[in-house]
């Protein structure tokens, strides 16, 4: 058993080996690049998408709707935006979904449906609204892979809006980018500067996903993610701080009192997920 287990990691480390030499020495449109189905994971990108919103241990998205101040909601948001930071496998990707594919789940109180509306650009398409109607969210985004010689950089293009009907607020959110490096060891992690500003309030944060300090590209913790939030009126003047690892414990920090709580715990809103199961196999069954 040991030898086959051997020979199984020795032929995955050489197929990943060689994509990476591929993308190295020939790719010059990474639009273009398809990955070999040997490093496809069993499901379509759309539901990685979906998975992010409706895949969670606690009701992040409608603890906003329940805050009891625009500040308290403003940091809920920030909190559920961590939340769908999730872990990704280097050299595994889901299945490109085609124009007109869907993707649709209930789960509790919440409706979720994409759709690709778009083949090229690749543009995929997110609406998902509670049963009493306080939270509404749609997003439309594309991936854009830029190469830079030692890693590849997608930017995700597009933005996400939610609305908190109750309280008449409307919140936009950026998406951090996807870093895979190939050089000088194979990883890939998520990067970049996140804003989630609610206009109607005049409250902003400002997140930074970033890896810690490295030797030579080699060690380093790069699950890292640090902001504040502020006023957009007076951005010198932080309210919060916000530090910690988005796939562990974030932090809060209140500027004036010193006073620090959590704001997101990975293990508790994605630890122990539990696979979406049919409910109404016949619905389903009029469908096919």
């Amino acid at each position: 058993m040991s030898c086959k287990n051997e020979d199984h990691n020795h032929r995955s480390c050489f197929n990943q080996q060689c994509w990476i030499e591929s993308i190295t020495t020939e790719c010059c449109c990474l639009s273009e690049l398809q990955l070999p189905a040997t490093f496809n994971l069993p499901k379509s990108q759309l539901q990685m998408y979906g998975e992010g919103v409706y895949c969670a241990g606690e009701d992040l998205l409608g603890r906003c709707a329940r805050g009891k101040d625009s500040l308290e909601r403003l940091t809920a948001v920030v909190a559920w935006s961590i939340s769908t930071t999730r872990p990704p496998i280097f050299g595994f990707a889901p299945y490109n979904p085609v124009l007109g594919e869907t993707h649709h789940v209930s789960r509790g109180p919440l409706n979720v449906l994409l759709e690709q509306v778009s083949h090229r650009p690749p543009v995929s398409a997110l609406h998902a609204t509670d049963a009493a109607g306080d939270v509404r969210l749609v997003w439309c985004q594309s991936p854009v892979p830029r190469f830079h010689g030692a890693s590849i950089e997608a930017a995700v293009r597009g933005r996400r809006e939610l609305r908190l009907a109750r309280h008449a607020e409307r919140y936009e959110l950026d998406c951090p980018n996807l870093l895979i490096r190939l050089l000088p060891a194979p990883s890939v992690e998520w990067a970049g500067d996140v804003r989630v500003v609610c206009a109607d309030s005049g409250l902003e944060a400002q997140l930074s996903y970033c890896r810690t300090r490295s030797f030579l590209g080699f060690g380093g913790d790069a699950r890292c993610v640090r902001g504040r939030i502020f006023l957009s009126a007076s951005r010198d003047e932080t309210i919060y701080e916000v530090d910690g690892s988005w796939d562990r414990t974030v932090s809060l920090k209140d500027v004036a009192t010193g006073e620090v709580s959590v704001l997101y715990d990975a293990q508790r809103a994605i630890g122990n997920l539990t696979t979406p199961a049919v409910q109404d196999h016949k619905v389903i069954e009029k469908k096919m």
